[in-house]
């Protein structure tokens, strides 16, 4: 009997709870020539320069992370096929890029050729852009590319690499997106001599499946009575059509803790 009560009210309290919600899912194909650098809309006037990124538009929104479900292909430096979206074309050397029209830099230990990513308004990147990001160091501000989450500025390049806290095992990593971010770039950072550049010898390509998705705020509104009242209404709604049982006015009131709620008008 307590068990079936349980039940029941945790039928009722379905309708107070908020689900994230999933925007859309999408899938791009990364060729081994796409700059990340020409995300800006011109690409880099460097020696062997390569294509420009592709990407996907979204609406603005300050609670929205970004996960990646799959990423697969093989990719490679100088004519060769060599690595997957975790890198490395040259093992043991590090990747170390400036800078570029407006789009910060991005530094990674003994890892090179994997895929990253960088989220832009609707501006072109300007100025000297964000501080690099820089991985695996081992040191004061550094990440790691095992991390389970990151939080990149807007024009911030970033290692996405397959989207998982191991190579090709462990769970997606969040990707907490800028609030004001309408746009995601995908490619590579490339480079022989610290600028974007030498693309030319780069093959093969990475098809990556991605999802973005919106969290609900942890916090509260004031008027969030209302909220739950809603939520309470719809879970008795739910509790009914299962149970075929009525919820009396004398219920609800109780339930809520409020007399007032069939009243018109703002909650105090």
């Amino acid at each position: 009997m307590i068990s079936t009560k349980l039940s029941h009210c945790l039928i009722i309290l379905s309708g107070l709870v908020i689900l994230p919600t999933e925007l859309f899912s999408s899938s791009l194909t990364v060729q081994a020539t796409d700059d990340i650098y020409g995300a800006g809309g011109i690409l880099p006037a460097t020696i062997f320069p390569g294509t420009f990124p592709v990407s996907v538009n979204f609406a603005a929104d300050p609670n929205q992370i970004l996960t990646f479900s799959s990423v697969t292909g093989t990719v490679g430096c100088n004519f060769f096929i060599t690595n997957g979206p975790d890198g490395t074309c040259f093992p043991g050397v590090n990747t170390t890029v400036t800078s570029y029209g407006g789009l910060s830099g991005i530094d990674v230990f003994q890892a090179n050729m994997f895929l990253v990513g960088v989220f832009l308004d609707s501006t072109a990147p300007s100025g000297s852009g964000p501080p690099v990001l820089m991985y695996n160091y081992g040191t004061a501000g550094s990440l790691n590319t095992t991390n389970s989450s990151f939080s990149p500025e807007l024009d911030q390049v970033f290692f996405i690499g397959d989207g998982l806290t191991g190579t090709g095992a462990g769970q997606e990593q969040i990707f907490h997106v800028p609030a004001d971010a309408t746009s995601l770039y995908l490619g590579f950072a490339d480079s022989f001599d610290s600028v974007p550049s030498f693309y030319a010898d780069n093959v093969g390509s990475l098809t990556a499946t991605f999802q973005l998705t919106t969290q609900p705020s942890s916090v509260p509104e004031p008027n969030s009575v209302c909220l739950v009242t809603c939520g309470f209404l719809i879970g008795v709604a739910l509790y009914r059509r299962k149970f075929g049982a009525r919820v009396t006015r004398l219920q609800v009131e109780a339930a809520v803790g409020r007399s007032d709620i069939w009243e018109r008008g703002p909650v105090k």
